[in-house]
């Protein structure tokens, strides 16, 4: 590895065998996987592919691009993919009709929102959406969206089969557009099945929306959409993939139209009218305890210097650790569950707090646009930006802080001026705006459809050569992210996650090894994964008259 790309800070011994362990476990994942392959049993291969990332993704294995593992999806592809049976099309030279790709789509969440502003805002181009794995209907903010562009909504795995006949439908459905665009789940190896050949299928765009974390797919992916310079940098430095094959989309947020004042939000959420508020929304899992610390211990000084001043946190409720600062503050801090509309929290907030240690960033967008000065903690190296709110348009009016000293003195300097919070809240809603919103945000669409017009296509089925294996590497972001966002499940469990992707013979052979592991939920939860994904989507389809 170049020397450039090493981490002048050394890892603690405990860390980097951490993660060389969890490289093992992958790498066992991985022998399943071409074992399967060499069976030419496809859906199991393709099973196992995806239990491996959901391990590298969830148990950090000090990698971010998994040769092998793309290779597995390549051959499925070779042996798989009918491409001479399919009719040559035009060449494209404009894009009109876009098809969005999705596994999964959450009401809490800001990928979600960022596909259904996508729609939205394009109004000149039919949009279409595919559900790979989505189980019940979509949200119905994106139906409209979709009915709104002319398109349909195509749920793929409602189809007998797996990740081969899912990716065999979705590569056929894609040829009747100009465009496809993943907004796919880390570790969904349909893609990489159904766009290994380019010959005939529409450019590929896969939007990085987990910079931050291990994916698969690189192989047939034309052009990586990142939404900020640290995720390229990971992309270009750890993918390996050319600086050609990437542009910038900043995440795009509604314009921001204030329904309430300050004052009424508060009211309508129930809190006191007196003294300033601060407030922070993500998803609860962002507000993890590091160190025993919590998100609410971090705020304990800087609300006793203010007695008349609030935190509100949307997203984690109040959890057991935070109850001695919930105490400690008299009430002052107050946890509330996530919502899929946290609108009045963002018009209530005189000052927005990123959530810690996992940045949520369209949140702060959101709260930014409307006026909210923002605030983050990035106590780490340089090298782990990625792991920083370091969005283009928050950067000239951020409180960005590298410590908890200096995170309370900007925030003990904020409260004291109150008018100059005002100004700066102003001038962050104006860049904010000025980047992430239409129709300015259109521009940078349009230059990334030119670029993938553009662009020669991936070529995987042709490369030769044997994969490489992965790089480990011990220095930043990786050291941290098993701290950070590592959600350390068994491997049982993560193979339980896959289990009925699998073939019948396979599926039998590891829900033996789950249940002498005593990984199930009870009686009824082992024999729901005796089953087939696809059947209960099948089933549901069969009522609904389809």
């Amino acid at each position: 590895m170049p020397a450039t790309m090493r981490s002048k800070i050394s890892a603690s011994e405990a860390e980097v065998a951490r993660m060389r362990h969890n490289y093992e476990e992958f790498q066992s994942l991985r022998g399943e996987a071409e074992r399967c392959l060499e069976a030419d049993d496809l859906n199991s291969a393709a099973a196992y592919v995806e239990a491996a990332v959901t391990f590298a993704r969830k148990r950090h294995c000090g990698f971010y691009r998994s040769e092998p593992l793309e290779q597995i999806l390549i051959e499925i592809a070779r042996r798989t993919l009918a491409t001479e049976t399919e009719a040559a099309g035009p060449a494209r030279t404009e894009i009109g009709r876009v098809l969005h790709v999705a596994t999964v789509l959450n009401e809490v969440g800001g990928l979600t929102r960022m596909m259904r502003r996508w729609i939205a805002a394009d109004e000149g181009r039919h949009h279409s959406l595919a559900l790979l794995r989505h189980p019940g209907e979509p949200p119905p903010s994106v139906r409209q969206a979709v009915e709104a562009r002319g398109g349909h909504i195509h749920v793929i795995s409602a189809t007998r089969g797996g990740p081969v006949e899912w990716a065999s439908a979705l590569r056929t459905l894609s040829l009747d557009f100009d465009l496809v665009v993943l907004h796919v789940s880390n570790e969904d190896p349909t893609p990489g099945i159904a766009f290994a050949d380019e010959r005939n299928r529409p450019p590929v765009v896969l939007v990085n929306h987990a910079d931050h974390a291990f994916w698969v797919g690189l192989s047939v992916c034309d052009l990586i959409a990142s939404s900020r310079r640290s995720g390229e940098r990971l992309v270009v430095e750890r993918r390996g993939i050319p600086a050609e094959r990437h542009t910038i989309l900043p995440i795009q947020i509604d314009s921001p139209m204030r329904k309430h004042s300050r004052a009424e939000a508060r009211q309508r959420l129930g809190l006191p009218s007196g003294g300033p508020l601060l407030v922070s929304v993500a998803r609860g899992v962002k507000y993890r305890t590091m160190g025993g610390v919590s998100f609410a211990d971090m705020h304990v000084e800087a609300l006793l210097a203010h007695p008349d001043a609030r935190l509100l946190v949307v997203g984690p409720g109040e959890p057991a650790d935070w109850q001695e600062a919930i105490a400690a503050t008299g009430g002052r801090i107050m946890g509330r569950p996530e919502t899929s509309d946290p609108s009045l929290a963002f018009e209530a907030a005189d000052i927005y707090l990123d959530s810690y240690p996992f940045v949520s960033i369209t949140s702060m967008l959101e709260a930014g646009g409307l006026g909210a000065p923002c605030m983050t903690l990035f106590p780490y190296p340089s090298d782990a930006n990625v792991m920083s709110t370091d969005m283009p348009g928050l950067a000239p009016t951020i409180g960005f802080a590298t410590s908890m000293a200096e995170y309370n003195r900007i925030l003990a300097d904020w409260l004291a001026d109150l008018q100059a919070l005002r100004r700066r809240g102003d001038e962050t809603a104006a860049n904010v705006k000025r980047l992430h919103t239409a129709p300015n945000w259109l521009e940078s669409l349009e230059a990334l459809y030119a670029r993938a017009l553009a662009i020669a296509p991936v070529t995987p089925l042709r490369e030769k050569g044997a994969p490489a294996n992965e790089e480990f590497y011990d220095g930043y972001p990786d050291i941290l992210l098993n701290e950070v966002f590592g959600e350390f499940d068994s491997v049982e469990a993560i193979l339980k996650r896959s289990l009925r992707l699998m073939s019948l013979p396979e599926r039998l052979r590891v829900w033996r090894r789950l249940a002498r592991t005593k990984t199930f939920d009870g009686a009824w939860d082992a024999i729901r994964n005796l089953l087939p994904e696809w059947l209960p989507r099948w089933v549901s389809r069969l009522r609904g008259g389809s």
